[in-house]
């Protein structure tokens, strides 16, 4: 009984070893957010990891696309919203899951089937923003996981900060039900015009 205790102790500690070990350094906060810097998609890196797609999608196939007007943010609770959207058939939205704050082991584990899921079948391409780097350079430093942001993007490829909406808290896991999910996408597409 001993030698078994020992085992499973060890191989606990082992365990909490190859984590703190293998974790990749946090990013630091040192990078200011400039207010004064005009948003514009020639800021984008060139490829984006989408989901649904298999990999990475250029730029220019994703926002050249005239179609393509606006970008709705999703923190963690909003990907809730994923579902009801892809139902409205809207073809001028880029979704961006914001998972920047989530710890990397849960990332890794289940986050992308988690994103996966919920986007298959959708006409909406969705931006799988693990590193947080697109949600910074829309000047987004508010990661409440209630909130979801929708920005604009112009005749000139500005992009314009539309509005700043919230669901209810434990929205991912626990559900919304029918009439809230339809009070959401109301909200949402009333700002898309």
């Amino acid at each position: 009984m001993a030698n078994i205790l020992k085992i499973v102790f060890l191989a606990i500690i082992g365990f909490g070893l190859l984590v703190y070990l293998t974790a990749p350094e946090q990013p630091t906060n040192d990078a200011k957010i400039d207010k004064n810097i005009k948003l514009n998609t020639s800021l984008f890196p060139s490829h984006f990891e989408v989901i649904g797609v298999g990999g990475y999608m250029k730029k220019d196939n994703l926002f050249k696309n005239a179609n393509r007007k606006y970008i709705v943010v999703l923190n963690h609770d909003a990907l809730s919203l994923v579902e009801p959207l892809k139902i409205t058939n809207r073809k001028d939205i880029v979704l961006v899951a914001n998972i920047s704050k989530t710890p990397w082991f849960i990332k890794k584990l289940a986050v992308n089937g988690k994103l996966e899921e919920l986007n298959v079948n959708s006409i909406l391409p969705m931006i799988n923003d693990t590193s947080g780097s697109f949600t910074k350079l829309l000047n987004i430093n508010d990661d409440t996981q209630t909130k979801y942001f929708i920005f604009k993007i112009q005749d000139d490829n500005t992009i314009v900060k539309v509005q700043e909406l919230e669901v209810k808290k434990g929205a991912l896991e626990f559900g919304i039900t029918e009439e809230e999910s339809r009070q959401y996408i109301s909200d949402l597409l009333s700002f898309l015009k």
